[in-house]
């Protein structure tokens, strides 16, 4: 039994290309999985430096800064309780970006 370049070629490409999507099934998209185009355009209009320091606080890459987490830093462990606006006990991007612009102003 023969097989042709055509049936060897389409074999080989079907098997790279479901190794490839199962290397990517825990995936997760920069941003904070669902919703990540909201976040990235989010992380867009704020500061590089807004974003940066967020991302360090966030120690554990949840997306959130926990209690915890804001142990690090005195100023906004102080504000914490203000800036939890939905008061779930963590900060989101959002609250932290307009934690700090409250801070500026």
């Amino acid at each position: 039994m023969f097989l042709n370049m055509k049936s060897i070629t389409t074999g080989l490409f079907t098997t790279a290309a479901v190794v490839a999507l199962a290397g990517c099934q825990n995936y997760t998209p920069a941003g904070d999985g669902a919703g990540s185009f909201d976040r990235g355009k989010l992380e867009m209009s704020l500061s590089p430096a807004v974003v940066e320091q967020f991302n360090s606080l966030d120690s554990n890459g949840d997306g959130v800064i926990d209690v915890s987490e804001a142990r690090s830093n005195s100023d906004l462990m102080g504000a914490f309780g203000t800036a939890d606006v939905d008061s779930d006990r963590q900060l989101s991007l959002e609250e932290f970006a307009d934690s700090q612009a409250t801070d500026n102003n």
